[in-house]
């Protein structure tokens, strides 16, 4: 059964109507993809509500519930079908992880032509505050490309700055922005040379991904 809708509240109501009416079996888990930790929580306290409680009532608890991100729910799933061997617990290119690796990483970078609007940036950083926002923004960015934009990433690693567009056209990159290619290639060689990830997940995640759907379609 698949139920769309608009108001969280009404798809809230519906689960907790569902999991009284269908519960699982003792020791069985109940899995549960949120799109964030308030959800989670949010649903828990809703499924943990008396039955006879205010807002229409849950299931008096809430146990046995393993509440998931989707990304994180993926990540398992490509454990599952490649192996633990071939994919590691996490991503190396998890945006956390990429924080810090790009605080490490930038100032051994900021020497070369391509990063000039960077160093602009980082002027006068004694504190390295700067250099720690400018990594998270990077770590987004990253993060936002595995996602929506991995054609580009892939060609930034054979060596390509170009973007791609929809229509197949391949122009390049404007040179305020080839750092961005730069840079990739540089968390790509850092994570390959620290051994994080093994030769798979150390590509990315679009990588792990395109390998998981060879395998399930085989």
């Amino acid at each position: 059964m698949l139920v769309h809708g608009n108001h969280p509240e009404a798809l809230r109501d519906l689960l907790v109507t569902w999991s009284r009416r269908y519960p699982l079996a003792p020791l069985e888990t109940e899995t549960l993809l949120v799109h964030s930790n308030g959800i989670a929580q949010w649903l828990r306290l809703a499924l943990a509500e008396d039955a006879d409680g205010e807002f229409g009532g849950g299931c008096g608890i809430a146990a046995a519930l393993d509440m998931s991100l989707p990304s994180r729910f993926l990540w398992q799933a490509y454990r599952a079908v490649l192996g633990f061997d071939a994919v590691p617990e996490s991503s190396p290119f998890d945006k956390p992880l990429l924080v810090w690796r790009l605080m490490r990483l930038l100032p051994g970078v900021m020497a070369a032509p391509d990063y000039a609007p960077l160093r602009r940036f980082l002027a006068s950083d004694a504190d390295l505050r700067k250099r720690f926002q400018l990594a998270e923004r990077l770590a987004d960015l990253f993060d936002q490309y595995q996602v929506y934009r991995a054609d580009w990433l892939a060609a930034w690693a054979d060596g390509e700055d170009v973007l791609i567009r929809a229509n197949g056209d391949r122009p390049p990159l404007p040179d305020e922005q080839r750092w961005q290619a730069s840079l990739w290639r540089a968390l790509l060689d850092d994570v390959a040379n620290s051994g994080d990830g093994g030769a798979l997940a150390g590509q990315g995640r679009a990588a792990v991904h395109e390998a998981f759907l060879r395998r399930v379609e085989a």
